[in-house]
């Protein structure tokens, strides 16, 4: 089984000076998995803390892909290699003064992972705000017969005072962590989020709904195990007996 794994490293200004100047205010995350690949929206809200104006310049979304090395076809487990994701539909824009301009964005692809470019010269006045919407196709779903997993670490340079993560999917919900809606996320860190979909209609739960479901299966085919056994060992007595019963007349 393969793991995806999206990695957000937002090298957000030019000179590392500026990431004390600077904090994401608002960062809201929506991931379509109904569209194959995932669609994902990122829409960034930029606010300059200091009284006077500055450029965000060149800043960078890195993506990267997990899943277990194989021979030919076949997985082999407790293996891994980083790849990069492939990227696909990638649109940028900013929202400035109430105005919405093309963003110059770009994608370039490494030994292990892929990078999304973009770049802003536009200043931000002092206490003002620039808000970043990037968005990209992308595969980022493990896809399993009944269950779909998504793992994506989100991190950066600046201080995230609000994070929001919406998932559209046409499956049920069934494992969230954190199960938070509302998140802040302190600069040089990372937080992962880890959540899970399943086309049974289970319900949200502590842990991952595939561990429940074949612990419960697993449960079944020993009671019925059990069940067909003592079946058995009663027929095999009861003939004993009717034989012991023919045998003394």
């Amino acid at each position: 089984m393969k793991r995806f794994v999206l990695f957000f490293i937002f090298l957000a200004f030019i000179t590392p000076t500026f990431a004390d100047v600077e904090e994401i205010t608002n960062y809201n995350m929506t991931v379509d998995l109904t569209k194959n690949p995932a669609h994902i929206t990122n829409i960034i809200t930029i606010k300059n803390l200091v009284k006077y104006p500055l450029v965000p310049g060149i800043g960078e979304l890195r993506l990267q892909k997990e899943e277990a090395k194989k021979i030919l076809i076949i997985p082999i487990p407790f293996t891994k290699e980083n790849k990069p994701v492939k990227i696909e539909n990638l649109k940028g824009y900013y929202i400035i003064g109430g105005k919405k301009y093309p963003m110059n964005v770009s994608v370039s692809y490494k030994d292990t992972y892929s990078v999304i470019t973009y770049q802003i010269w536009e200043p931000i006045d002092g206490g003002k705000n620039i808000t970043l919407i990037i968005e990209y196709d992308a595969d980022i779903v493990d896809n399993g017969i009944l269950f779909k997993t998504v793992s994506i670490p989100i991190g950066g340079d600046l201080n995230i005072k609000h994070f929001h993560i919406n998932f559209i999917s046409p499956y049920h919900l069934t494992y969230q962590e954190p199960d938070e809606d509302d998140f802040q996320i302190p600069k040089k860190t990372l937080l992962i989020i880890n959540a899970e979909f399943s086309i049974l209609p289970l319900p949200k739960l502590p842990v991952h709904g595939y561990v429940v479901f074949w612990l419960s299966i697993l449960c079944i085919l020993i009671i019925i195990f059990a069940y067909t056994e003592l079946r058995r060992k009663d027929k095999e007595n009861n003939e004993k007996r009717e034989n012991n019963s023919k045998s003394s007349q």
